[in-house]
């Protein structure tokens, strides 16, 4: 008999008590879903919404995820029987990801190893195969809803038929912004050049990179031993991501200029797009700006973009140094939802921004204003104000492309759902509890 078959067979057969006992909870084609999955599973959805140990919800919560793990294991099923696979790349991208986030929130790998009860190594282990088969789902579910769409018609029936229950729309705004840091004068570059020549000397005669961040690098990852981490094209400012990515595994790059300071780079280790890199950094001294070149410059800029000599988002893309914003034509993105309709409330660490925006009119463009970086350092900035409402009920008018995305998403988890019910007859399945 096949090992697989012989493996549910015997399951199938085990009293629960067994079963539970040795950790399988639900059998699904040739795919087990093991009690500590969920068990994980839940214990990191109750640290992400701060609900405690004892909470009466947890049982309820524990049983939702395990059949959202059938469900998933379900679509594996179909997915291998379909041919589809993802890269190694794009799996180590995601638990790079994955693993960055939990450590923001629960701190080192020894507080991560004790939190999850096991080792960093068995955790990327476990999450790896966890990731490849979310991945191989994900790309199973864009092909089944990939030709879906709702029409005006069906946009205006949802309306109807939920306006009541719809929920208010907070104050927002769509704006987009050019930043451009004052320059520092040639003397402070001339001090920074020789304190990172003397780095660069020290390195070459052999010294621990780690060791040489620790104890000269001005940069906030210096404790780390200049450490940072795993980044993908576009998160580096531009000098420093074409001499990282243009580096060989191990490879030290030359001295590097960026608007932070003169910068030494070493390649630990590349997966596809993403490198993982340490550096050093001596910081210029920005105690003497030029800040009233920087004005005229952004002045110039907004004058260009007002006589229809240029657009915005093409001056954002060439000359604003706020890298993430830059790429999005000086667009500004809301994190929690990838939208650049932005709720005011949202501006929690730039009150400056939510004032100047509250006072603007729509389409205006800022006059060049001074704003506040990390570290104490700043930068000018013009500002566009593209769209603003007050607070509001969601209707067609001004919120139809909510309204669409909302009416989209309840046809495809009444699509989802079909699907699943269907699947489920199809692929052998059986909860052992």
């Amino acid at each position: 008999m096949h090992r697989i078959a012989f493996f549910v067979l015997l399951l199938c057969t085990m009293p629960v008590e067994a079963q539970v006992l040795d950790g399988v909870v639900a059998v699904v084609g040739d795919e087990i879903v093991l009690k500590s999955e969920i068990d994980e599973q839940l214990k990191f959805v109750a640290y992400q919404n701060r609900i405690p140990p004892d909470d009466e919800r947890l049982p309820i919560m524990w049983r939702q995820i395990l059949e959202e793990a059938i469900n998933l294991k379900v679509l594996f099923t179909k997915a291998k029987l379909d041919s589809i696979s993802v890269s190694n790349e794009e799996v180590d991208a995601q638990v790079e990801r994955r693993m960055e986030f939990i450590k923001q929130r629960i701190g080192s790998d020894e507080a991560i190893s004790n939190y999850f009860g096991k080792s960093i190594s068995q955790l990327r282990a476990d999450m790896r195969e966890e990731i490849r088969a979310a991945l191989m789902v994900e790309q199973l579910r864009r092909k089944k809803f990939s030709g879906l769409t709702v029409s005006n018609e069906e946009v205006v029936r949802f309306y109807e038929a939920y306006k009541d229950s719809l929920p208010e729309v907070p104050a927002e705004f769509e704006a987009a912004f050019i930043a451009i840091r004052p320059k520092v004068d040639s003397a402070a570059k001339k001090v920074a050049y020789q304190k990172i020549l003397e780095i660069q000397r020290k390195l070459k005669e052999g010294g621990n990179f780690a060791e040489l961040a620790k104890a000269y690098s001005e940069d906030g990852s210096a404790q780390s031993g200049g450490d940072l981490g795993f980044a993908k094209r576009g998160e580096f400012v531009k000098p420093f991501e074409e001499a990282a990515f243009a580096l060989r595994e191990g490879q030290i790059s030359k001295i590097v200029e960026t608007i932070f300071g003169y910068h030494i780079i070493q390649l630990l280790e590349r997966r596809g797009e993403s490198v993982h890199t340490r550096h050093i950094l001596i910081k210029f001294d920005r105690s003497n700006l030029n800040a009233d070149e920087t004005i005229a410059q952004l002045n110039a800029i907004r004058e260009r973009i007002q006589t229809g000599k240029s657009s915005f988002g093409l001056e954002a893309r060439l000359y604003s140094e706020d890298t993430e914003s830059a790429q999005q034509g000086g667009d500004i993105i809301s994190p929690q939802t990838g939208s650049t309709r932005i709720a005011f409330d949202e501006i929690k660490g730039d009150p400056d921004l939510k004032r100047l925006l509250e006072t603007m009119n729509v389409g205006e463009i800022s006059e060049p204003q001074r704003y506040q970086l990390s570290g104490g350092e700043y930068a000018y900035r013009i500002v566009w104000l593209k769209y603003r409402a007050e607070a509001h009920k969601m209707n067609l008018k001004q919120d139809y492309a909510r309204i669409r995305n909302l009416a989209l998403q309840k046809r495809q988890n009444e699509v989802y759902q079909n699907w699943i019910a269907e699947l489920r007859k199809q692929v052998y399945w059986r909860v052992m509890l």
